[in-house]
């Protein structure tokens, strides 16, 4: 293997041209990938499609349609919504509903239910009778279908006391509708006014859906279902600009809904990724600057942009989509990447100022490259873990990063190689180590200074802290609420918040009930029992239900005092009968077969109703729905909630064992390439001490996670254990040239320490940048993971070398033996505060190796020296920073 890292060097720098040009032909036709890039958000980011709440949502959305939006109507200067039917506002409200109407199928639009809608299906209830199957006009509202379900109703009471409160409350309503003077329609505004108000003066249960209140109505316009995330958009995008043309007198409109928030979350996707990306790059730019005291110091930033165009490039091809979750890998990848292109070059500076190697490009390739690979499929494996996550989103994130980390890592081999190489054959660095170099070098001497001693009690702390984390970790939540995961300032959460505060509620939860004939009084029964139900129980979760069903029950049983009596197949289909086109849609689907509810969520303080107390609602849905059903029927909560609940439990299903699984993997790798379980065990103390920390910190806070931080923990074990393998991996090359443990840990850490620190900041900072995001689900995010990462870190530089000098000391040689024959040298050294002595050398050159120009000597001889295991014990002593 080290003849093939020396002919690679060699190759790099001698090819350098052909190497550029390649690596641009490379990147060209990797970046034609980026474009293939699609922004996904459906339920299949979400859900599995053999998980059951992804086929109910796809049957859900083929029988009644996609998510709605919803046009909420404000009355203002105290007027009610009555007023909404004067002949201006209904001509307004016709030319709305026109409008939609004639561009729905561009525009996806299943229908549209407007207040004027709403309140007709109230006026052929009491304007049509219903004989024979079949509704027909009557003057006489005791024979028409709300009348007739009125008087059965008085009969079917269960009480006397029901019985006689119901026909107390017929009275009233015939002398009411007796009273009213002219036509039975909504051209009259007496006859909208019995229509509208009940007996108390109070908004009719049957239409509070749509009139939530007598200052609030609605406009429900229905997208269809199994949208593409940018053709819902484009829908949603269409109604609030349509709604906005058109204005009602005495009363202002809001519209938005669950379209409006994926399309907030889609636009932030298409542009949020690039802009965070940018302000890490230029973070980045700034510590190298300012700490990364090299010649051509931003080569590392020039190496992570292609490499992360080819990562990109790559993912296109592949068909990886960007979702919540993969959005992030674009500062995750320019954090953790940029490391591996920093240790190049520091350590090709290294060879040549301090060790003033004859081939500096050979010797780095040699020592460094297999530990980077190490490095790399240290985070492969890390990121495997994700491949066993419940959410797609998620194993998808975790394909984006193993893919992406591989070809970063490609590239900060090889360009770094042909760069640097063809830069010391033509200009090779003269200078000496700075002082600024010598500064950060001497800190990460100074945090990994405890004693030897502290060995056995640092690994026993590790892991009272990792058990710590493991007990707190049931008491973490998640953060639930859907809108909190949005920026809060943005238009379209105001105008959620104006609608959950006007009416109620913002979303909606759909339950369809299927069975041979929904119109059975069986069937009838049986969902009206449920919904019932399911409004008692849960009444501070649900607003309001909607339905064939509903809107007949609320009718015959919204009366104080009476009981409950169900209504029958005939009174439902009646009603199904005579409503408009539009309602009929949402109401039962495939051939009198489906039934549909739809309830309205909210909490009772009229906020949005957060996952968690969904999911309560959906499961004791379930079980109630569970109970007897009629013969040869089923009924099945659906909608955008469910998957929400959907995935709510998939991220809580096996979260925190992700992080388990990646410290698995990452400790069974090591201990194979490593040939030692003690090695791979030392290398994971750290990552106990961070994964444990984190736990810890975020109990102590009460912070609330974002449900991305279900990828934190596979990326701290990632980030920690590349440290950690690399510090163990010098530690064990130093121990090879024949320092005492403590001396091989100094020269470590002095010689490493600017990389480390530098790629340690860049790390965190890529990280940190994503808390700059205004979406909170991925500030929190970037605040979480990013204290991950920075506690990883000094955990690495702290705890790592007093364990590793004391698992080397003293004879046990547990961590160099059987690998020092891999070093470049296997002769004795000795070291005291300034010197570095070499006491034997390497082994013979070969007779074929080429010049030291090609290989791009760091010293400028000309064209002696060897490709192979180049001798260098005629290097005289030297300072360690001269």
């Amino acid at each position: 293997m080290r003849r093939m890292w020396s002919w690679l060097a060699v190759s790099s720098g001698k090819h350098a041209n052909l190497i550029g040009v390649v690596g641009l032909m490379l990147t060209l036709i990797l970046a034609m990938g980026i474009p293939k890039l699609q922004f996904a958000t459906s339920t299949s980011s979400y859900l599995n499609p053999s998980d059951q709440a992804y086929i109910d949502v796809n049957q859900y959305q083929d029988l009644f349609g996609g998510e709605a939006m919803v046009t909420m109507v404000a009355m203002k200067d105290g007027q009610t919504v009555d007023h909404l039917f004067t002949p201006e506002n209904r001509a307004t409200m016709k030319a709305l509903s026109d409008d939609l109407h004639a561009n729905a199928t561009a525009n996806e639009l299943r229908g549209v239910i407007g207040f004027d809608t709403a309140l007709d299906l109230s006026a052929s209830l009491v304007t049509n009778s219903y004989v024979d199957g079949k509704p027909a006009p009557t003057d006489n509202i005791a024979a028409s279908i709300a009348g007739t379900a009125l008087l059965r109703a008085i009969a079917a009471d269960p009480t006397d006391a029901g019985k006689a409160a119901r026909t107390e409350d017929t009275k009233t309503t015939l002398t009411r509708v007796a009273a009213v003077q002219g036509p039975h329609n909504l051209d009259n505004p007496e006859f909208v006014k019995f229509l509208l108000y009940d007996n108390q003066g109070d908004i009719r249960y049957a239409l509070r859906t749509f009139f939530p209140d007598k200052t609030h109505a609605q406009i429900i316009t229905r997208l269809e279902g199994q949208q593409a995330l940018d053709a819902q958009s484009a829908s949603a995008t269409f109604v609030q600009d349509t709604a906005a043309k058109y204005t009602f007198d005495g009363a202002t409109t809001v519209t938005t809904g669950a379209p409006a928030l994926l399309k907030n979350i889609n636009d932030y996707l298409k542009g949020g990724m690039f802009v965070l990306g940018g302000i890490a790059a230029a973070v980045m730019v700034v510590i190298l600057l300012l700490l990364f005291d090299v010649r051509w110091r931003l080569l590392p930033l020039a190496v992570i942009a292609v490499g992360l165009t080819w990562a990109f490039g790559l993912a296109g091809y592949l068909g990886i989509p960007l979702t919540l979750a993969t959005i992030a890998g674009l500062p995750v990848m320019l954090g953790v990447g940029i490391d591996y292109a920093i240790q190049m070059h520091a350590r090709v500076e290294e060879e040549v100022i301090i060790n003033k190697a004859e081939h500096p490009i050979q010797e780095t390739a040699r020592n460094l490259c297999p530990a980077l690979l190490v490095v790399t499929f240290d985070a492969i494996f890390a990121f495997a873990a994700l491949h066993f996550a419940k959410v797609p989103m998620i194993r998808e994130f975790g394909l984006l990063l193993a893919v992406g980390i591989a070809v970063i890592c490609l590239c900060s081999i090889v360009m770094p190689l042909a760069a640097l190489g063809a830069r010391e054959y033509r200009s090779p660095t003269t200078r000496t180590m700075s002082r600024r170099s010598k500064i950060l070098g001497n800190i990460v001497v100074k945090l990994g200074n405890l004693p030897a001693k502290s060995a056995i009690p640092l690994a026993l702390a590790s892991l009272v802290i990792f058990l710590g984390g493991i007990a707190v970790e049931p008491k973490l939540t998640l953060q639930t609420d859907p809108v909190q995961w949005v920026d809060q300032n943005s238009q379209v959460i105001k105008d959620i918040h104006a609608v959950q505060e006007g009416t109620g509620s913002a979303n909606e939860l759909g339950v369809f009930v299927e069975a041979p004939n929904v119109f059975d009084d069986k069937v009838v029964a049986f969902t009206d029992n449920f919904t019932v139900e399911q409004l008692k129980t849960n009444g501070d979760k649900l607003a309001t239900a909607t339905g064939a069903v509903s809107t007949v029950s609320d009718l015959i049983n919204g009366i104080p005092g009476a009981g409950h009596v169900a209504p029958t197949g005939q009174e439902v289909a009646a009603t199904y009968a005579v409503a408009p086109p539009d309602v009929r849609s949402s109401l039962v689907a495939n051939n009198g077969k489906v039934l549909n509810i739809v309830f309205r969520t909210g909490t009772a303080d009229r906020q949005t109703l957060p996952l968690k107390d969904t999911a309560v609602v959906v499961d004791d849905m379930k079980t109630q729905l569970a109970v007897n059903p009629p013969p040869d029927s089923r009924a099945t909560p659906s909608g955008l909630a469910v998957v929400g609940v959907g995935l709510l439990e998939n991220l809580e299903g096996n979260r925190v064992l992700l992080t388990y699984l990646a410290i698995a993997f990452v400790g069974i790798f090591l201990t194979i390439r490593m040939r030692s379980l003690i090695r791979s065990l030392l290398s994971l103390v750290p990552v106990l001490i961070a994964v444990g920390a984190a736990s810890l910190v975020a109990y102590a806070f009460h912070l609330k996670l974002s449900p991305l931080t279900a990828v934190g923990g596979p990326l701290v074990v990632a980030v920690c254990t590349e440290f950690t393998s690399l510090i163990l991996l010098r530690f064990i090359e130093e121990r090879g040239r024949g320092y005492s443990p403590k001396e091989a840990i100094d020269v470590t850490a002095e010689r490493t320490g600017r990389a480390f620190i530098v790629s340690g900041l860049t790390a965190i900072s890529g990280v940190v940048v994503i808390s700059l995001s205004s979406m909170p689900l991925l500030r929190d995010f970037g605040i979480v993971v990013g204290m991950n990462v920075a506690v990883a870190l000094l955990s690495a530089l702290v705890f790592l070398p007093p364990m590793l000098v004391w698992a080397d000391a003293d004879g046990r040689n547990w961590v160099s033996r059987n690998m020092t024959h891999d070093t470049h040298e296997t002769g004795v050294r000795s070291r005291d505060a300034a010197d570095v002595t070499v006491v034997v050398g390497d082994a013979p050159a070969t007779a074929d190796a080429p010049p030291a120009a090609a290989g791009g000597a760091g010293t400028g001889k000309g064209a002696s020296g060897s490709a192979g295991d180049a001798p260098d014990s005629a290097a005289p002593p030297r300072p360690l920073f001269s």
